[in-house]
């Protein structure tokens, strides 16, 4: 008989050996198939991705100068916290944080305009007993939403106030542009003594504009900062250019016969006093609310998907569930024969370890193929986990992981003295793949040197390239596919010498 055709038969023998093992036990292959998809479908039923409200007192001393201003704030802040009452004593609110009536207690400064002007901060602290580390990062969101919203609150009530007075101001800029008319028609005339009444009307109306010009300037002067400076001129300039054009025309003379040169002054005031215009015009017409808070944003996703909170973790589930049912079974394979005995016949028989290993390894990539083919059957028309790449590519994956997984499977099984150790080990790399391969911690998370563990397991490069295939529509990154493989290939090497040793021992 062909070489070659020995060498398929007995192959094919441990592909039957193993297949017939199996199958023989119908409870183990149910589990294994319905067992991931019941883990998957109880945690998409059961993941709670609402807002979490969290009962909250707040503390206003009795001595508060912004009571009213701080209840004002307790009413916006539904949806995050329930307010469930306000006190004055901080000692009773944490005692009723520390008996578990509440969640959190949010404390007031009692005097916040002193604080600043003692050149400090007022503080506004939230105190709680979350040990969670993502609960935590949701109690320092809320604490900077809380001081925002009090930082808004208190610019927009500048800005309400800075705009009032500009509609003072604007009224005057109005009249003194309208006397600036008048005198420019004298001046046009020759009615030099009108001319010189105009003037000491235009410098009472300056007076007007100086004794009512406040913070309105600075507030919005603060808003063009963000135009461009080479093109965008300060409303200051323009009143400064103007209060020195009346400077000199203070010094007209009523007897002078020629008036271009005060015709000219005043058309540039004129020109002045409509820029000031316009601009406190913009200024009154702007919503407060606006001013004080600028810039608003949204988070846009390029994938035309809406994604589930299920989603995100469905590609992770895949490969840490194939990983786990690989390794397992090919962790107790080897084991197993060689506590049966079976090792033995093998030395006799005329078959090689690497015929062996391999007759196992493609008897359990049919079944992980099959089991794989199921699952994601399910996750995919039963759970609606969206599907973006490939279908080939996503086969190309999944048996690069199986691949990877069972030779991982091989050399745990190849160490192994008994069943429960090689269960042991698997359930070793099952607990390092949940916090290491990117599942449950993002990989960036961790420090560059624990990153070696998670590039050990085969869980991390199947949750990055089955991310990248179901959830970005992108094809496999070439250098994970590749270097899934290349660590398949290697540790199916050990797990090869480790069994020919096995197998040659007297």
């Amino acid at each position: 008989m062909n070489p070659f055709n020995e060498f398929l038969i007995r192959v094919s023998s441990f592909v039957r050996k193993e297949m017939a093992e199996i199958l023989r036990q119908p409870r183990l292959v149910a589990t294994l198939i319905l067992g991931p998809f019941l883990i998957l479908l109880i945690f998409g039923i059961g993941y709670n991705n609402s807002l979490r409200t969290m009962r909250t007192i707040m503390v206003i001393p009795v001595d508060s100068k912004i009571d009213e201003e701080i209840r004002e704030i307790a009413g916006r802040l539904s949806g995050a916290v329930d307010m469930v009452d306000i006190v004055s004593s901080q000692e009773e609110a944490t005692g009723r944080l520390d008996d578990g009536e509440i969640d959190l207690v949010l404390l007031t400064p009692s005097d916040p305009l002193g604080d600043v002007q003692a050149n400090r901060h007022s503080e506004m602290d939230i105190i709680h007993h979350e040990i969670d580390p993502l609960e935590q990062m949701f109690v320092n969101t809320l604490e900077r939403a809380y001081v925002e919203e009090v930082n808004r609150l208190i610019m927009i009530r500048t800005l309400d106030k800075a705009k009032d007075e500009s509609e003072d101001i604007l009224a005057s800029v109005q009249e003194a542009h309208a006397d600036a008319v008048v005198l420019h028609q004298d001046l046009e005339d020759g009615n030099s003594e009108k001319a010189a009444d105009d003037i000491v009307a235009l410098a009472r109306d300056f007076e007007k504009i100086n004794l009512a010009l406040s913070s309105s300037l600075a507030a919005f002067e603060g808003m063009q900062g963000m135009a461009d400076e080479e093109t965008t001129e300060s409303p200051f300039e323009s009143l400064i250019r103007a209060e020195r054009i009346m400077v000199e025309l203070e010094e007209f003379s009523p007897d002078k016969q020629e008036h271009s040169a005060e015709i000219e002054q005043v058309t540039a005031l004129e020109s002045e006093l409509a820029l000031l215009e316009d601009f406190l015009s913009q200024f009154v017409d702007v919503d407060s609310a606006i001013l004080a808070r600028p810039f608003a944003g949204k988070a846009i996703q390029l994938a035309d998907v809406t994604f589930g909170p299920i989603d995100f973790y469905v590609p992770g589930v895949i490969s840490l569930l194939l990983q786990h049912i690989a390794i397992t079974l090919a962790a107790l394979a080897i084991v197993r024969e060689r506590v049966g005995g079976s090792i033995e016949l093998f030395r006799a028989a005329p078959i090689s370890s690497f015929e062996a290993l391999l007759g196992k390894t493609i008897s359990f990539m049919i079944l992980g193929g099959i089991l794989a083919a199921i699952l994601t059957a399910l996750v995919i028309f039963a759970l609606k986990v969206p599907m973006l790449g490939t279908w080939l590519a996503y086969a190309a994956v999944v048996l690069a992981l199986l691949y990877t997984s069972l030779a991982m499977g091989f050399a745990i099984s190849t160490i192994s003295q008994t069943d429960s150790q090689a269960v042991q080990y698997s359930m070793i790399v099952l607990l390092a793949s949940i916090f290491f391969s990117g599942f449950f911690i993002a990989l960036h998370r961790l420090l560059p040197g624990v990153h070696i563990v998670s590039w050990l397991l085969p869980a991390t490069y199947g949750t990055a390239l089955l991310q990248d295939i179901m959830l970005r529509g992108l094809p496999p990154e070439p250098i994970f596919l590749l270097g899934l493989i290349l660590y398949g290939v290697l540790l199916f090497t050990f797990a090869w010498w480790r069994l020919r040793r096995l197998m040659a021992r007297e």
